[in-house]
């Protein structure tokens, strides 16, 4: 559909569409419920992948999913989540197994009762059907827009004649690695060593990746474009006054750096104002139970919020 045609709210998305390839023969192998709760586990993967890169589902077509993201690096980031995951079901389960394509591209889409539509939609949907079990196929905008930014090598296909589109596109494949593991990259900020140190320890054994530890915001902030985190957590009173310091950089990083979450073993009134998702607040004692700290990080990297009952009891009283 062409996007001059239709009235809504045009914005630039990277959008992506995933598909099982054979899966009709698996499913005659396997038996009408056995292809259902096997279709119904990869559906909660995919989404699982998409919380943790911040995709958001547009619809759910057959055997895939059609997703848009803010940003390219998510979206590629996403792709390889996926087939990380359905990797490791293949390994677990060589008996059911399943090839996943993924296609992915970017540009001006406009947004219609939920749905997408546009140039990018129709070349990432081609994009998919043009690749094969285990690939991800990308735009050359999404390429150039990833830069040096990418943790993914591409690798050139040169021009393709896709479907539908008239003008051959010029596409690349992200060569993943199906043996690396993703996990979510956490910055930890408070001048409390110990307690710092001992957080980090914990989080890596629940499989985050802690990926700068700090002791004062300033750190922090001048560290966030090298090593891109997808959540910073912040104590609220840190060097060089032990006042608002980590609230300070909180709203910092909400406007400098709206991809990256933030977790506050306090906060207050002034910073929910202005924003309500990718953020958490919790009491300093609550860090003794790692699974809520471990919980809240998951939360608030996929857009959600975590915000201590205590808190919030606070924050409603005038």
């Amino acid at each position: 559909m062409d996007n001059r045609n239709v009235k809504g709210t045009t914005k630039t998305v990277t959008v992506m569409f995933t598909d099982l390839v054979g899966s009709t023969e698996l499913g005659e192998r396997l038996g009408p419920a056995a292809t259902a709760r096997l279709r119904e586990l990869h559906f909660a993967s995919l989404r699982d992948s998409m919380s943790v890169h911040r995709g958001s589902e547009v619809k759910s077509m057959g055997d895939g999913i059609m997703a848009v993201f803010e940003s390219v690096i998510d979206g590629v980031g996403c792709a390889v989540t996926m087939q990380r995951a359905v990797a490791r079901h293949n390994r677990r389960e060589p008996a059911r197994r399943l090839g996943m394509r993924v296609g992915i591209s970017v540009g001006d889409a406009v947004r219609v009762d939920g749905d997408w539509f546009g140039a990018p939609v129709v070349e990432a949907s081609r994009l998919c059907s043009h690749s094969g079990a285990g690939e991800i196929y990308v735009s050359d905008l999404v390429r150039i827009l990833s830069g040096s930014s990418s943790m993914h090598r591409l690798a050139p296909l040169g021009e393709l004649q896709l479907k539908g589109i008239s003008i051959p596109t010029v596409a690349w494949a992200v060569d993943w690695d199906a043996q690396e593991e993703f996990a979510l990259r956490v910055a930890l900020a408070d001048d409390a060593v110990l307690l710092r140190e001992g957080v980090a320890s914990a989080l890596q054994g629940a499989g985050i990746d802690v990926v700068l530890q700090a002791s004062d915001a300033d750190t922090v902030m001048r560290a966030l474009v090298a090593v891109r985190p997808h959540v910073v957590v912040l104590d609220v009173r840190m060097p060089p006054t032990h006042t608002t310091e980590g609230l300070d950089a909180a709203e910092r990083i909400r406007a400098e750096h709206p991809e990256i979450a933030s977790v506050d073993p306090f906060a207050a009134r002034r910073l929910l104002r202005k924003v309500t998702h990718g953020v958490g607040y919790l009491l300093k004692d609550r860090i003794a139970d790692m699974a809520e700290l471990t919980a809240a990080i998951r939360t608030v990297a996929s857009g959600g919020s975590a915000i201590d009952p205590e808190v919030m009891a606070l924050l409603t009283v005038d």
